[in-house]
């Protein structure tokens, strides 16, 4: 250590850090009232500006340990366990799923605490993230997992084993995620404040619109069911593709997510619901989805059509008891896990494989087709249906609703129209007088007919000149010019 610099009263003490190769000034403070002393570097060589940057910070401490706000760092470690506490706490709340947790702890385990962990979480800066991002790009081929033969991790709280990845892999978004969920867990606490933060994105993932069935497409699907029905070679095939198709259309009338959402739905958890409406009585089917699915249990409250689906599927499936699963293979009855081959089967056969931008459908597409369908059709708020479908207003905007401009274009000209005449005549009612004067100038004779054909004559002195064309606002009264 070189000379130690004391200045405002022996209260910081200014050093250099010789021995370890730096010439930048260490600041250890002194603050009134508070045990032992604080640390920090001021990020400067010339001791003039250190000494700025020293009584600057000293100031700041003081007034942040004056409010209570905590003013010692804190690791990422301790950040993680608060992040941990949280998850937890939403955990028993039915606000998150044990699968949540496990997942994301695994991550966590896997990546951020090797990497950060002994780091203060106030002292996280951009560059450390994007050290972070090429860090973990790098993983499995020349860091850290290159030594590992197999692969270990967490998918749906269950422990998967795979082959180490031959090639580089980029950071997945639920890992920038789960950054971002620990510095807020650690902002709540006072620990980081907000401009501290580093801008934590995943620039290796670009937010893509995902393709939907347009109203049109739909309908050629629909229409290519019966012959992709008798198309089956056999009674089995043939109960096969009915279920596919039964599955699309209850999926495109709930906007489940397929997988877990599908996989774990019984008959016990569908039920029709008869309310009171306007005139008689309107009916709608409640869809019970369990607790360990990816955003946890709901109920997704879907129209009568999707009570009908099921009692189609009754008429075919041998496996219709309460506790049964309403997909269930016909001979296992256990949960068909994936309609992806039959979908796209059926597909085919209708000649929609692709969107107009060449992007391949999934059954990913019929819940992305139910969300574009309500925000167009049922002009519904986003928040409830966000709420509905178990994902974020974010998610909702960002991810559906391509066409709702152009198909509801009408309502936005509509509106507009209604609005400037609903203006002109609340101005009429109150102006008699402009609104008699509108009246006669709009009855007011157009004299003769102009025919083209017809051989020209001398104009007649006699006959009434053409009213000369006006704007409704040229019959308000202007103010004089004063005199």
């Amino acid at each position: 250590m070189g000379d130690v610099v004391h200045i405002l009263g022996g209260s910081i003490a200014l050093y250099q850090r010789l021995y370890m190769g730096t010439q930048t000034w260490t600041a250890r403070y002194k603050i009134r009232g508070m045990k032992g002393y604080l640390t920090k570097t001021t990020g400067k060589r010339d001791l003039a500006e250190a000494k700025e940057v020293a009584l600057e910070k000293h100031a700041e401490l003081t007034a942040d340990f004056r409010r209570g706000i905590p003013i010692r760092s804190r690791t990422f470690k301790l950040a993680v366990n608060a992040y941990l506490e949280d998850l937890q706490t939403a955990v028993l709340t039915g606000r998150a799923t044990e699968r949540t947790m496990k997942d994301n702890k695994a991550v966590i385990d896997r990546y951020l605490l090797p990497y950060f962990e002994s780091k203060a979480i106030d002292a996280i800066r951009q560059e450390q993230i994007e050290a972070y991002k090429l860090w973990r790009l790098t993983y499995w081929t020349t860091g850290p997992g290159a030594t590992d033969t197999t692969r270990k991790y967490m998918r749906g709280g269950k422990l998967i084993k795979s082959k180490r990845p031959q090639k580089t892999q980029t950071q997945r978004s639920g890992e920038i995620f789960i950054l971002k969920a620990i510095f807020n867990s650690a902002r709540k606490r006072g620990w980081v404040k907000r401009d501290q933060i580093p801008d934590i994105e995943d620039d290796q993932r670009k937010a893509e619109r995902r393709p939907a069935f347009t109203e049109a497409e739909w309908k050629r699907i629909i229409a290519a069911m019966p012959s992709y029905i008798e198309g089956a070679k056999g009674l089995l095939v043939e109960a096969d593709r009915k279920m596919v198709c039964a599955y699309m259309q209850f999926m495109f009338e709930t906007g489940l997510r397929p997988g877990k959402e599908h996989q774990q739905l019984t008959w016990a958890d569908c039920e029709l619901i008869t309310n009171r409406a306007e005139v008689g009585t309107a009916k709608e089917t409640h869809i019970h989805v369990r607790a360990d699915t990816k955003t946890g249990k709901r109920t997704a409250v879907s129209s009568e059509e999707t009570w009908e689906v099921l009692n189609h599927i009754k008429t075919f499936s041998p496996w219709t008891k309460p506790s049964d699963p309403i997909f269930a293979d016909r001979k296992t009855g256990k949960p068909i896990k994936s309609f992806a081959k039959g979908i796209s089967a059926l597909l085919k056969t209708a000649g929609l494989e692709h969107d107009r931008n060449g992007v391949k459908f999934s059954p990913y597409s019929l819940r992305h087709t139910y969300a574009t369908d309500r925000l167009i059709r049922g002009s519904v708020d986003v928040w409830l249906l966000a709420k509905n479908m178990g994902t974020s207003v974010e998610m909702i905007r960002k991810h559906y609703g391509q066409d709702e401009p152009k198909q509801r274009s009408h309502e936005l000209i509509h509106d507009k129209v209604q609005l400037d005449m609903a203006a002109w005549m609340a101005i009429l009612k109150t102006n008699p007088a402009l609104a008699e004067e509108v009246m006669r100038k709009a009855n007011a004779p157009e004299g003769p007919i102009y025919d083209p054909n017809a051989p020209e004559a001398p104009p007649d002195p006699n006959a009434p000149r053409k009213p000369k064309k006006f704007r409704l606002s040229d019959m308000i009264d202007k103010p004089k010019d004063p005199d």
